[in-house]
């Protein structure tokens, strides 16, 4: 048997490859037959630099109203901040988007936040690539203001209650090549799925796709199970949350085939459709020694879960059929930095936003500017709207 890459060994290996025989059954209970979306409009990506101080903003999730969750991957003392995002509501397009400030504290250090999930009225789960662990933690006054505070504002810290996860699922640093865990996820709340998948390939299923190579990377898209019946005992053990069904997802290959100072290709995010379906956010970031022409590609996909084969963990890539879910292209588009233009964003966050007027629904995305990296990056946002 193939070396197990995503769960932990024994009982939650057993566990997995129990529930993933039943998966297709049990999880999807929607429409079998495809129900395209497609682009409505794709409006130009803003900047707010007077209300969203330099981070490295990576992932963002909705809490109420115009209200989101963001993560930063390099901070150690917020479990996350509260941003204000207001759309145009016919247009879709940004009109203001605020940091109003952190409102949890977190004990530990290297967290390394790469993606946050709203998956109740109380928790929400983040993925850190540092500690290569998934974490739920409950969160006070989420549906509310009141736990916000304004950036720069002087808050005492040791008066507010750390927040400590009431669950986890951590994984193997050695099953992932360097700076590729995971980054994405998503939180389907009508079939209680959390979705999420590996940045780039694991180690054992073969090499990470690069400018030399040229592979595409070859991905394991799964889901832990959110349901009530997934808190119980069985043969296998007590498994809170084990994974429910898994997916063989393959990347499109690699565009840039010339020599980076600083390269990276892999899936950046997901994002949950109402009718179940999947968005997949493909990224390529090429970084030459000059910084000038460094570019990155993004790709917006379109993947239905329900009308695919389910790929067991245990399963090997090895293989001559392996059932690759399809997936439709959705949009594509390219930012740069060059001499005259300053549009480079490596875009890593995805969440729904509101329904528009006339029923279309938004998409926010928001990019990881290194921290405004030498002055010269800038934390951009974006929207999509789509429609079916």
């Amino acid at each position: 048997m193939v070396k197990h890459h995503i769960y932990k060994r024994g009982v939650l290996m057993c566990a997995s490859l129990f529930f993933g025989l039943v998966a297709t059954a049990q999880v999807f209970q929607a429409e079998s037959v495809s129900s395209a979306w497609h682009v409505v409009r794709e409006n130009a990506q803003k900047t707010f630099p007077k209300m969203v101080a330099a981070g490295n903003y990576s992932g963002i999730t909705h809490l109420h109203d115009d209200i989101y969750a963001v993560v930063s991957d390099k901070s150690d003392s917020s479990l996350f901040f509260k941003f204000r995002i207001q759309l145009n509501p016919v247009s879709g397009e940004l009109e203001h988007v605020e940091n109003l400030g952190y409102s949890e504290t977190v004990r530990e250090k290297g967290l390394d936040h790469e993606a946050i999930a709203r998956v109740s009225d109380s928790t929400l789960v983040t993925v850190s690539e540092g500690l290569f662990r998934f974490a739920e933690y409950p969160v006070y006054g989420m549906n509310n203001d009141r736990c916000a505070f304004r950036v720069g504002e002087s808050v005492d810290v040791r008066k507010q209650k750390p927040a400590d996860f009431v669950w986890s699922s951590t994984h193997s640093p050695s099953d992932f090549h360097p700076n590729y865990g995971y980054e994405s996820l998503a939180y389907d709340s009508v079939r209680h799925l959390l979705w999420s998948i590996s940045e780039s390939t694991l180690r054992n299923d073969g090499e990470p796709a690069s400018w030399q190579n040229g592979e595409a990377n070859r991905l394991r898209l799964f889901a832990f199970d959110w349901s009530e019946r997934s808190d119980t005992s069985s043969m296998f053990g007590s498994v809170r949350h084990p994974i429910a069904v898994s997916y063989a997802y393959r990347m499109d290959a690699p565009a840039i085939r010339k020599r980076p100072q600083t390269y990276a290709m892999g899936v950046s995010e997901l994002c949950v459709l109402p009718d179940g379906q999947l968005l997949v956010l493909e990224r390529e970031v090429y970084v030459p020694k000059s910084k000038i022409g460094a570019s990155c590609q993004c790709k917006l996909y379109l993947v239905n879960p329900a009308e695919e084969q389910v790929f067991p963990l245990s399963a090997s890539f090895a293989s001559d059929d392996v059932p690759y879910v399809r997936k439709t292209l959705l949009t594509q588009w390219s930012t740069r930095l060059t001499l005259l233009g300053r549009s480079f964003a490596n875009y890593e966050g995805m969440c729904l936003g509101p329904q528009l007027a006339d029923g279309s629904q938004v998409l926010i995305l928001l990019s990881d500017s290194q921290d405004q990296y030498a002055g010269v990056l800038k934390d951009w946002f974006k929207t999509i709207v789509l429609a079916k």
